[in-house]
């Protein structure tokens, strides 16, 4: 009987032990019960479908690899006191690794230094954040993808230049005021006269279309908008600039303007290809997202990463959509 008793005892303790998670050399008990590792990506946003698509490149990864994915972030691009938290609580339960799109650059440096420090690697992705103490940052080279809207703008507007407003994103948004940068550069080098670059109120829609609204009114004399030229920097500005221009033409307000977006989406497609937006700059979100997990995943598992890596930007026409099916692909049509 107490040979019995012993036998059922060393069992259970036998049963608790591989229920535990492995603990690495840190001592941080992130592995499920299968002995998975167990990653955490933050987005900046779960509420757009460029997130949505960066989702899915990470789930694909993670399914791919092997490992489990936390998807865990804001609802807008504005909360960092939440993004905070979320960042903290993945540091508690002891996640293997972490990939991060911080809400701003200086902000997020104290957080990702912490998680660091308690043993958990961290890989920027989308915006950069201040800092060395991230591993890799994988990102779409926005300073390049800023360029090249202005590019696109000089080649529409000709040589005599114009007047042209950029519509910002949340300020201390990394993403977005490199491509700002690399769009007010470039224009302003080839003769363009950047008359105005506002940042929306909110990271939203709504927000970005109110001020958009509210900065076209300074430009419309005897019933026409006095701008040759808009440059918006994400998604979310996009959308807000587009849907601003379309209340002004219903409104009877002559617009006649160059429209060049940054970002995809149904929407923005729908208009690229009805000519009331003329170029969109389009990053790859799945394959950042993929390419998020599968840099920490290489961290966590001890393997060499590159300190940047480029996730790729190309410039979107209604003829490329027509002739490019590489394009098409990119931005859903295939």
């Amino acid at each position: 009987m107490k040979r019995y008793l012993l036998c059922v005892l060393g069992l259970a303790a036998m049963i608790m032990t591989a229920g535990c998670g492995k603990k690495d050399e840190g001592g941080n008990a992130a592995t499920d019960q299968q002995g998975k590792l167990t990653i955490a990506v933050i987005p900046k946003s779960t509420a757009n479908e460029f997130w949505e698509t960066v989702q899915a490149g990470a789930m694909t990864a993670a399914e791919e690899l092997g490992v489990d994915v936390k998807w865990e972030g804001t609802v807008t691009e504005t909360e960092i006191a939440e993004q905070n938290k979320i960042i903290e609580n993945m540091v508690n339960l002891g996640v293997d690794g972490m990939a991060l799109a911080p809400l701003n650059k200086r902000a997020m440096e104290k957080q990702v230094r912490n998680a660091v420090n308690a043993g958990i690697p961290v890989v920027v992705f989308d915006s950069a954040v201040e800092g060395d103490a991230h591993s890799s940052f994988v990102a779409t080279d926005n300073h390049k993808g800023g360029a090249l809207g202005a590019e696109h703008m000089i080649e529409l507007l000709g040589d005599n230049g114009g007047k042209v407003m950029v519509m910002r994103f949340v300020q201390g948004t990394g993403s977005t005021e490199a491509r700002a940068a690399g769009f007010m550069e470039t224009a302003e080098a080839a003769g363009i006269d950047i008359v105005a670059d506002p940042y929306p109120d909110t990271g939203t829609i709504e927000g970005a279309k109110t001020v958009a609204v509210n900065t076209f009114e300074g430009f419309i004399e005897d019933g026409e908008l006095e701008l040759d030229g808009v440059f918006a920097c994400n998604l979310v500005a996009s959308l807000g600039v587009a849907s601003a221009l379309d209340d002004l033409r219903k409104s009877g307000v002559d617009v006649d303007v160059k429209f060049v977006g940054f970002d995809t989406s149904k929407k923005l497609v729908d208009e690229l290809q009805a000519g009331t937006i003329d170029a969109l700059v389009a990053q790859n979100p799945r394959r950042m997202g993929y390419l998020a997990v599968q840099t920490i995943v290489k961290v966590v598992r001890g393997e060499p990463v590159p300190d940047v890596v480029d996730t790729g930007v190309k410039l979107v026409t209604r003829e490329k959509l027509e002739n490019d099916p590489e394009i098409r692909k990119l931005v859903g049509l295939e």
